[in-house]
């Protein structure tokens, strides 16, 4: 029974469920279950499966599944409060903690934003040397990833990532895009939905992998070493997890650059005449939708189609 089962994964399956039987939460559960019985066990224990009725080897293989597709579900269902852990938004008992990472982490950005003022200069003095020039893009792609005001640093680096995407709207445009994106997605066109979606999925999936290398701990009440394991799953899945929130902050952030004016036409906002008034525009369209306020009325713009 369990022989044909492997050939017919072997003979082709779906993307989806390959992803989901060979992904994290296989990995969690077979090696679990690996330290629970034993290597030195394992070849008894497939013994004794094999030796099953027919019958009862169909119902514990539906069983696994069913495990495999409840607990993946349940993580997805949870990826949301993991990416929030992950980004630095820590619950009370550890707050004291986030307060100290926030004071180390906001030392390490003034000093390096003194760094790279000093190296702009030489730039600008055409002075500065080839080791000089190597620092200096590594503080320009620093700086792009991280917020521009201190009071929004964040304990974490991937945290830092995401606030950077979530407040450099705002500051140059004057839209919130943590309130104005549900509204400006309506108005994409699909390419951009797609492309958008698919690097979120990807973040997502990073997120949920760290989720099953915490639960893995778990384990080290049958292998007390499991936790070893554990920790280097975790890094492994927050290194991946850094990779992916690169590209879709990236996505996010160019989608405004590009594609801010289509939140405008699907409001029938009028559009700013120049970079001048954009904050002013942008900052009194986020407080409409968020308050409905005005200072003036506004005179909406008629679109093609009426």
């Amino acid at each position: 029974m369990l022989s044909s089962f492997w050939k017919s994964v072997g003979e082709g399956l779906s993307e989806k469920w390959l992803e989901r039987l060979f992904g994290p939460a296989f990995l969690f559960w077979a090696g679990g279950l690996l330290l629970w019985v034993g290597p030195q066990n394992l070849d008894e224990k497939w013994a004794e499966i094999s030796a099953l009725p027919a019958v009862r080897q169909g119902a514990l293989l539906i069983g696994a599944l069913l495990i495999l597709a409840a607990s993946s579900r349940l993580m997805e269902a949870l990826h949301l409060p993991l990416l929030r852990l992950l980004e630095g938004y820590w619950p009370w008992p550890f707050r004291w903690l986030a307060s100290w990472c926030v004071g180390w982490r906001r030392k390490r950005v003034l000093d390096k934003k003194r760094r790279w003022g000093v190296l702009i200069l030489k730039r600008e003095e055409e002075s500065l040397t080839w080791k000089e020039q190597r620092e200096l893009a590594r503080l320009e792609a620093w700086r792009y990833y991280t917020p521009r005001d201190v009071g929004d640093i964040l304990p974490t680096r991937l945290g830092n990532i995401l606030k950077t995407a979530e407040t450099r709207p705002r500051q140059r445009y004057g839209l919130d895009p943590v309130l104005l994106w549900p509204h400006l997605w309506l108005a994409l066109p699909e390419n951009a939905r797609r492309d958008l979606a698919a690097a979120r999925s990807r973040l997502d999936r990073t997120v949920e992998a760290w989720g099953w290398g915490l639960l893995f701990a778990g384990w080290s009440f049958a292998w007390p070493w499991a936790w070893v394991i554990a920790l280097l799953w975790m890094a492994v899945a927050y290194a991946l997890a850094l990779w992916a929130a690169y590209p879709f902050a990236d996505l996010l952030l160019a989608t405004f650059d590009t594609h801010r004016w289509r939140l405008y036409r699907s409001l029938r906002w009028p559009l700013p005449e120049s970079s001048a008034e954009e904050r002013a525009a942008g900052a009194a369209l986020t407080r409409y939708i968020q308050r409905g306020m005005l200072d003036a009325p506004v005179k909406y713009e008629r679109g093609k189609e009426d």
